[in-house]
């Protein structure tokens, strides 16, 4: 059996695996899904020393003091500059990697560098502490269910600024070379066109769903499970194989 890092993206926390965690656990799976520092359960720890670097610390310190030595990381969205992170810096921690529709940084950029738009975006939801107000779901992520609207808006929490302002560490390109590396590119939103293409030039095994949005653990958590648990070399359920 294999153990998940689940690790969220922006204004989430470990909360919105909330489908996805259950469902692996009952295969026999290992499942982490912390909330990173200042988000979700631990929105009262932020401030604005708090940002990517922070947030890599936390995910390394995770799988040190669980001993975990042969994680599968899966980072959505923001998660995967954190999770690119957290291959510099305990390498040897690191079993494979999956980029959920996510940032995949090289040495030195960050998020505001790959996607200009976000900056902007942002930009408008900053509050004078630096603190980035959640955006609306249903616009930018074109969520449409009135169930998931109000609990994703009931749960989602401002995001430290640095967090997409930081630079990703030096050393993740080696340890992404010699380790199993999935790009699941969502296209049925834009948010990460470029950034696939770029995956797939870098050789990383590409998985692509374009009936799906953004928030795809949110809105279609069946295939999420169903390609981690075939990630993992372990048989889905057939109701799980929808991908």
């Amino acid at each position: 059996m294999a153990t998940f890092v689940l690790v969220h993206g922006s204004w989430g926390g470990g909360w919105i695996w909330a489908k996805v965690r259950p469902a692996l656990e009952a295969q026999g799976h290992r499942v982490l899904a912390p909330s990173l520092t200042g988000l979700g359960d631990r929105s009262h720890l932020r401030g604005p020393d708090v940002g990517l670097h922070t947030h890599i610390t936390d995910i390394a310190n995770l799988l040190e003091w669980e001993d975990v030595d042969d994680a599968i990381l899966v980072g959505h969205s923001y998660g995967g500059m954190v999770i690119s992170g957290v291959c510099a810096t305990v390498p040897d921690r690191v079993g494979g990697v999956v980029y959920l529709d996510a940032f995949a940084p090289r040495t030195g950029q960050s998020a505001f560098e790959l996607l200009p738009f976000v900056r902007q975006l942002m930009g408008g939801l900053r509050r004078p502490d630096g603190a980035i107000e959640p955006a609306d779901f249903a616009t930018l992520f074109g969520i449409s269910d009135a169930e998931d609207l109000r609990w994703l808006a009931a749960k989602g929490t401002a995001l430290p600024w640095n967090t997409h302002a930081e630079t990703l560490p030096a050393g993740s390109e080696e340890v992404l070379a010699r380790v199993p590396v999935t790009y699941v590119h969502c296209s049925g939103q834009d948010f990460f066109d470029e950034t696939a293409a770029n995956a797939a030039e870098r050789g990383f095994r590409m998985v692509s769903w374009p009936d799906t949005g953004h928030l795809v653990q949110v809105t279609h958590p069946e295939r999420v499970v169903a390609l981690l648990v075939e990630l993992a070399g372990t048989p889905a359920p057939v109701d799980a194989r929808r991908h």
